[in-house]
């Protein structure tokens, strides 16, 4: 995400540099990573910071390098707003209450409430994300993309499994490896492309720990989208405002209906392409970086197209 956001603002004609804290503590340790930091960003001499999760930096770090520095922080899994007294979440916040702005991809009120100066802004995928050609050996009628840490997705898919032949992508789901097809690894970069392109339905799942979030979603609603995925996901009402229903994607509101809008999409091929085509183009138009890099510039919220005058 880091590397696709800079990409984005090269694109938009500004010089950048990336530092990254976690990998310089893995080759130098803690304090070492901190005065490589400060040297850093004093010889470069940024006009504007962006602050990511900053998890190998101490807050007084921090402070010194955002000085006086245009500065905003954008945290891509604001669902873990409850979660404040575990350690890693804990200095996230310390952080963010640091910055200017501190973007979230939803639960922006209930940061507000923390204390955070809280914006909302959706998280986005990297516009060189393309579909490819459809590939026999990772095609299937129904995918998921994820990790299988959380009950809730294997409940929905277990369902799905039931009626149709699914398939799903990621770590952590030995305990359903046969219902669910699983490959036993990952995707990424063009084998990711490669899935999507080939599967008829991507779902998209919410973890339970998102329950309540009425605009949140993650960064892979927007890549599996780009990358040539018919996307049927689970509906929230802020959701539905940013994709609506049988024109960019599918929404469905629990497991049975799931089960259902499987079932209807399967059965029509061709209504599964016109809205594939047309949410792949409004997200590319839409909801990649390039498009975030304006509000995490101003500091301004970020405001739905769909119903822009």
């Amino acid at each position: 995400m880091e590397r696709a956001t800079e990409r984005a603002f090269r694109r938009a004609g500004h010089d950048t540099l990336l530092i990254d804290d976690r990998r310089a503590k893995r080759l130098l340790g803690l304090k070492l990573t901190q005065r490589w930091a400060l040297f850093n960003a004093a010889r470069y001499r940024p006009d504007f910071i962006l602050l990511s999760k900053c998890l190998a930096l101490d807050p007084e770090t921090v402070s010194e390098i955002i000085a006086d520095k245009p500065n905003a922080m954008w945290y891509h899994d604001p669902q873990w707003y409850r979660e404040t007294n575990r350690p890693d979440i804990g200095h996230i916040a310390t952080i963010g209450k640091l910055s200017q702005t501190f973007f979230v991809s939803g639960f922006d009120a209930e940061w507000r409430a923390l204390g955070l100066p809280a914006k909302y802004l959706p998280a986005a995928a990297d516009r060189a994300i393309m579909p490819v050609t459809p590939n026999p050996r990772f095609a299937s009628d129904v995918t998921f993309i994820g990790t299988g840490y959380d009950p809730a997705r294997s409940e929905i898919l277990l369902e799905v499994a039931k009626k149709q032949n699914v398939r799903v992508w990621g770590l952590g789901w030995e305990k359903w490896r046969e219902p669910l097809r699983w490959t036993g690894k990952p995707v990424e970069g063009k084998q990711f492309a490669a899935v999507c392109s080939s599967s008829k339905v991507t779902l998209g799942i919410n973890p339970a720990i998102a329950k309540g979030g009425s605009n949140y979603t993650s960064d892979r609603t927007w890549m599996v989208m780009l990358a040539g995925a018919f996307y049927l996901g689970q509906g929230t009402p802020g959701m539905r405002e940013m994709l609506h229903d049988g024109v960019h994607c599918g929404w469905y509101e629990d497991a049975a209906d799931c089960v259902a809008q499987c079932d209807r999409y399967l059965r029509d091929a061709r209504e599964r392409e016109r809205i594939r085509v047309a949410g792949e183009h409004f997200v590319r138009a839409n909801h990649t970086y390039d498009q975030r890099i304006t509000s995490l510039l101003s500091g301004e919220a970020w405001t739905n197209p769909i119903g822009r005058a």
